[in-house]
């Protein structure tokens, strides 16, 4: 096995957490203040900034354990974007459960669209964090292992 050079752990690590970053925001604006307003909007922006930085960086080291030891072969692509998918989909039923408790975010009202628009993000945005590292995208590193 050879060493990760380290502009790669921040392209890996980064990209991940700006793109589960980009995605709470989404979530804080659309379901925390415009579907459901009611209840602290400080509670609601620290558990989103807390949540993105969180999964993108378990995401960010799930995907330099298993897909960056593949890179340059397809494979990478198709196992980044599996991290994606399976730690988006628990923290969607995660986060349900919480909310279920906290009434910040629908989680109790709307269950199943809740987790639903946890678990579907994470599919499309797993498709474009493997893209982005391991297919043509901008911080795909082309060299093989």
């Amino acid at each position: 096995m050879t060493a990760i050079p380290r502009n790669r752990l921040y392209a890996v690590i980064g990209v991940a957490v700006a793109l589960t970053t980009a995605a709470e925001l989404a979530y804080l604006v659309v379901w925390g203040m415009w579907l459901f307003p009611a209840g602290s909007w400080t509670g609601k922006t620290i558990w989103t900034m807390t949540c993105g930085i969180a999964m993108g960086s378990v995401i960010g080291v799930g995907t330099l354990l298993l897909a960056e030891p593949l890179r340059g072969h397809r494979a990478a692509l198709w196992r980044a974007a599996g991290v994606v998918v399976v730690v988006g989909g628990y923290c969607a039923w995660l986060c349900s459960t919480i909310d279920a408790r906290l009434g910040y975010f629908g989680g109790l009202e709307y269950t199943a669209l809740f987790i639903a628009g946890g678990v579907i993000p994470a599919i499309v945005g797993g498709a474009l964090y493997g893209w982005f590292l391991y297919g043509d995208g901008p911080f795909a590193d082309r060299r093989a292992v």
